[in-house]
């Protein structure tokens, strides 16, 4: 099975941020951006990095950028080079493609061309914010879909020394237990997609996937 393939157009913070992620979690990314020394920095946490013109269909096509699994696009400032970008890579049939938006009218706009995901860095990051100081047991907090979230909360005491096949999490409140994160700092493990016998421990990080009110209910728990 080959490596999920992305292309990240734009290497400015956001976008050298999304590459060296994707590029660290073992995926094969392809780094484009007309700013030669962007492109250099980006050699060192992509598969390809390449000084390209985004705006020009042909050459994303040379690239291979229709081939990709999906795509991140963070271009600067300029609205019609971010909107002209995501139109030929929509076009393209990229299966799916995320796309920083300048504001909230460009993200109608970009929402009205069929993008996937239309990202608002900074109103995202203080819903997060806002939700973390209103839930005082959850560490992180990221929408989903409209009604469901996925948060990192510290265990509750109730869960404690139990297994999970003892909680039943799924069947019991209704939540889906994804990772475990113990520890701390240079001893710090996360299992991921733990096992029905593996069992919480005092100071363990779960993070949940599931409807907010049933988050909510795993937060009252905890208090």
């Amino acid at each position: 099975m080959r490596r999920k393939l992305f292309a990240v157009i734009g290497l400015g913070h956001f976008g050298a941020h999304a590459a060296r992620t994707l590029y660290t979690l073992g995926k094969e990314v392809i780094a484009i951006d007309l700013d030669s020394e962007a492109v250099q920095t980006a050699a060192d946490f992509a598969t390809h990095a390449i000084v390209a013109d985004a705006t020009e269909r042909h050459t994303l096509e040379a690239l291979g950028v229709a081939e990709v699994d999906a795509a991140i696009i963070s271009l600067g400032g300029r609205m019609d080079v971010i909107t002209l970008a995501a139109l030929h890579v929509k076009e393209m049939g990229v299966p799916y493609i995320a796309v920083k938006a300048l504001s909230e009218e460009h993200g109608r706009i970009l929402t009205a061309l069929g993008i996937h995901d239309v990202v608002h860095p900074e109103k995202d990051r203080a819903i997060r914010l806002a939700n973390s100081l209103a839930r005082r047991d959850v560490i992180d907090f990221l929408p989903l879909l409209p009604g469901y979230s996925i948060i990192e909360v510290k265990a509750p005491a109730e869960f404690v020394g139990k297994s999970l096949n003892e909680l039943a999490l799924r069947n019991e409140l209704r939540v889906q237990l994804v990772a475990i994160q113990s520890g701390r700092g240079d001893r710090q493990h996360i299992n991921i997609i733990p096992r029905a016998d593996d069992v919480i421990h005092e100071d363990d990080l779960l993070v949940l996937v599931g409807e907010d009110s049933d988050l909510d209910h795993i937060r009252e728990i905890g208090q």
